[in-house]
């Protein structure tokens, strides 16, 4: 600009202020905002609004001729970039939704939220508190009618609102009918879309309006989206179900083939319509296809033959595509964006996010772009992440409704951490397994964990993965053959466990199997469980664990003796493998004093700081190494395991070592050892999945935010996935193919996690009504007897 450039010499630039009444003046403010940044003059920046002073000019763009009448004037005061609206700005908790009105934001009703006008754009913004640090989410949406003035203004604003709080947001550009999980996660009872805009006169204002005539077509299982359509019958089909708003009477309308799930949302947007719109004046009335009143029908006219379900399906995520991402780094070093490949395959290693620059992560097979902005890379890199972001849309030819989400560094999502294989947070470091922890320095403090509380609190149960303390029936089989009670809790690497859990709320049976299992052991062990799920009426809670996963549960099952796993060989009679001269044995506290000893390869690297191991050497002398960080139950786990093996031993610490321990390991050489002994475990939100095979492939569709129980859809197989395990719920009314296939779906998503997760995770099948605490915890408010109630009834 040819503007700046005049003023570019001097030193310092004269404060500018600028103002002017044109429609085009928040177009004209992100140019200016942009290049005065380009001149690097801190003390220069911009207010805009109408002012009636002194001189007007005419600027002269080098790409194309722009003439704008302003009105320029001079003051001593600093210029900033600025909105009224953004003082109210992440002030409090929860959403703030503004509306592009005239070029203004427009702040919308609280109890409007998740209404729409198609022809307009929004900002929404949503704030959580955390102690004194605050997280904000910040979404521009564009309806499908909205000028192109509105959505730059959209853009713009959200720009200035992410400036305003010191680019802590996470930005996201939603398009209508295609937005991110996390925007429909805001409006639990759906999102309507609502025909014109503020070009049209319409305005966002509660209302008692009882003269009103629409029709809304509700569309989606996990996502409701409540379009707005012509009030005709053209618009009806018999799959789906339809409100018709005729002001005080609002009717919703079930198509003869929709099912109760599509019956409970569709009741929700209409007792949203009655309770935010009329302030609770107006009847929703239910309809079934076929049995119209008569004032429907005189607005609605006759009733002709309706078509079934409409072909457009309900949006879902492929699994095939999850994989399938790249990692980009971005620079405008040269004068214009330029995009270099870093990995073209995920999971990628969180070492390639550098603080000093910008990357894309390029997951647009599945219609997702996302861009990190590190902390100290290029202001101008960082302010125009979102427009990089749909530069590169172009360029790379996706769909113009490819979502784009713009990450701070220190605000990724889980979402975006799942591309990382071991992402680690500030305060984290390697370690083995998972440990509770709530002081990490020198040595671990772990939380105490309270059985006693279980029964009473199932949140306990969930994050704790405990159903009860344990004190039910056990039995263990090897096969078809009884496992001497003696020997419970003893496994070889070689076999595979059957163990069967007895307690007043049912049975739970657990699967173990071996690391060195044969194809045919696993392959027995899984059809053994189907059969003795059946004997016991086909409601028993199924946990197939492989070794080295055992849940906390498990561990408790075998009273105060540790779980104890030896390497190889076989526990049937005879069949042990010859043992080794020399052992060694690591000892791991998991959970309170539930104990876990695992034979490991007898060399030093095998040794970790955090934990006490047991070292048998031969004609019965042994020593116990106890780590920095190991705890008293450890060193009792120790002594427990000696008892076992008839082993004399000596303590030794850390640090304090003989010869001979060194020795009898092949040699001193390098193990786990830190002065922060920290637990590698990653706080993963918990995510809830509809699951289909319908078209032929597995098909996932996520459900959008906190979810709860209403989200379990009885004609479907769910998947909960709280990263440690991967429950299969089946609905009773999901049909046999879903049925049969639920575990391989299960598995198919483990496998394709574009983290690249363990393929042990365990998986543990539940059936509708028989919901063990450890699934319930994860649902705030678990109704058990919600099932008795007819969804189709819910008013």
């Amino acid at each position: 600009l040819s503007f700046f450039s005049s003023f570019s010499s001097l030193s310092p630039l004269p404060p500018l202020f600028i103002s002017a009444s044109s429609l085009s003046l928040l177009s004209l403010s992100f140019i200016l905002s942009h290049h005065l940044s380009l001149l690097n003059t801190p003390t220069c920046s911009l207010y805009t609004h109408t002012h009636t002073h002194t001189h007007a000019h005419t600027l002269q763009l080098h790409t194309h001729t722009l003439q704008l009448h302003t009105l320029l004037s001079y003051t001593h005061s600093a210029m900033v970039l600025y909105h009224k609206e953004f003082e109210q700005a992440g002030k409090r908790t929860g959403l703030q939704i503004w509306r592009i009105e005239n070029m203004e934001l427009a702040p919308v009703p609280e109890s409007l939220h998740g209404n729409f006008y198609v022809g307009d754009a929004y900002l929404i913004l949503r704030t959580v508190k955390q102690k004194d640090v605050s997280f904000y989410d910040l979404h521009f949406w564009l309806g499908k009618e909205c000028t192109q003035d509105e959505s730059t203004a959209a853009a713009i604003f959200t720009v200035q609102m992410d400036d305003y709080l010191g680019g802590k947001p996470v930005q996201y550009r939603e398009l209508q009918g295609c937005e991110s999980t996390a925007f429909t996660s805001y409006f639990k009872g759906g999102i309507t879309y609502k025909t014109g805009g503020v070009s049209s006169g319409f305005q966002h204002v509660v209302t008692n309006d009882l003269s009103a005539q629409r029709l809304f077509h509700i569309k989606g299982r996990r996502t409701v989206r409540a379009t707005q359509v012509p009030l005709d019958w053209n618009s009806f089909n018999t799959g789906d179900c339809f409100i018709v708003d005729l002001g005080a009477i609002i009717y919703q309308w079930c198509g003869s083939k929709c099912n109760r799930f599509e019956r409970l949302k569709a009741t929700q947007v209409a007792n949203s319509i009655r309770d935010n719109e009329r302030n609770g004046r107006a009847q929703v009335v239910i309809v079934e296809d076929g049995h119209e009143p008569g004032q429907l029908t005189s607005v609605l006219g006759d009733k002709p033959t309706l078509p079934d379900e409409d072909d457009n399906d309900d949006i879902a995520a492929d699994m095939s595509n999850r994989r399938m991402a790249k990692l980009y780094m971005v620079s405008d070093a040269s004068g214009k964006m330029q995009v270099s490949l870093v990995s073209e395959e995920n999971p990628f290693s969180q070492t390639h996010l550098l603080s000093d620059e910008c990357f894309i992560l390029d997951h647009g097979k599945s219609k997702m772009i996302y861009v990190w902005k590190g902390r100290n890379a290029n202001p101008n890199e960082r302010k125009e992440a979102m427009k990089t972001a749909e530069g590169f849309i172009q360029q790379m030819g996706y769909p113009a409704n490819t979502q784009i989400q713009v990450l701070p560094e220190g605000g990724e999502t889980p979402i975006f951490k799942h591309f990382f294989k071991d992402w680690k947070e500030r305060d984290q470091s390697e370690g083995l397994g998972r440990v509770y922890v709530t002081e990490r320095i020198a040595r671990i403090q772990q939380v105490d964990f309270d059985a006693s509380k279980l029964h009473e609190s199932h949140q306990m149960a969930a994050q704790y993965n405990m159903v009860d303390d344990g004190s039910g029936e056990t039995k263990v089989r090897e096969s078809k053959i009884p496992v001497d009670p003696k020997t419970y809790g003893q496994f070889y690497g070689g076999d595979c466990y059957i163990i069967l859990y007895t307690y007043k709320r049912g049975q739970i049976i657990y699967t173990w199997q071996g690391s060195c299992s044969t194809i045919d052991e696993l392959t027995a062990s899984a059809f053994l469980t189907v059969e003795l799920d059946r004997s016991l009426g086909g409601n028993a809670v199924q946990v197939r664990v492989t070794q080295g996963k055992e849940p906390a549960h498990l561990l408790s099952l075998f009273k105060a003796k540790p779980l104890v796993v030896y390497k190889n060989g076989t526990s049937r009679e005879g069949g042990q493998a010859p043992a080794a001269p020399t052992r060694l044995f690591q000892v791991r506290r998991n959970l309170g004093t539930i104990t876990r000893i695992s034979e490991v390869d007898a060399v030093a690297s095998s040794l970790n700081s955090n934990d006490a191991y047991l070292l048998k050497v031969p004609e019965g002398e042994g020593y116990m190494w106890v780590g920095k960080g190991a705890s008293e139950e450890e060193e009792h786990g120790v002594k427990y395991m000696s008892e076992l093996l008839q082993c004399k031993m000596k303590r030794i610490t850390e640090g304090q070592e003989p010869g001979d321990f060194w020795k009898a390991l092949g040699g001193k050489t390098e193990y786990q050892t830190s002065e922060r002994l920290e637990s590698k475990t990653i706080t993963h939100a918990p995510r809830l999945f509809g699951c289909s095979n319908k078209t032929g492939r597995f098909i996932i569709e996520e459900v959008p935010g906190e979810f709860n129980q209403d989200d379990l859809a009885e004609d479907d197989v769910m998947l909960l996935d709280v990263w440690d395990q991967v429950f299969v719920w089946i609905g009773k009314d999901a049909n046999e193919v879903e049925k049969i296939e639920s575990v391989k779906s299960a598995k198919m998503y483990i496998d394709t996690d574009p983290s690249g997760r363990d393929k042990g995770t365990p998986m543990v099948i539940v059936k509708q009504g028989h919901e063990p605490p450890t699934f319930t915890g994860w649902f705030l408010g678990w109704d058990s007897s919600r099932w008795e109630t007819d969804a189709g009834q819910a008013q």
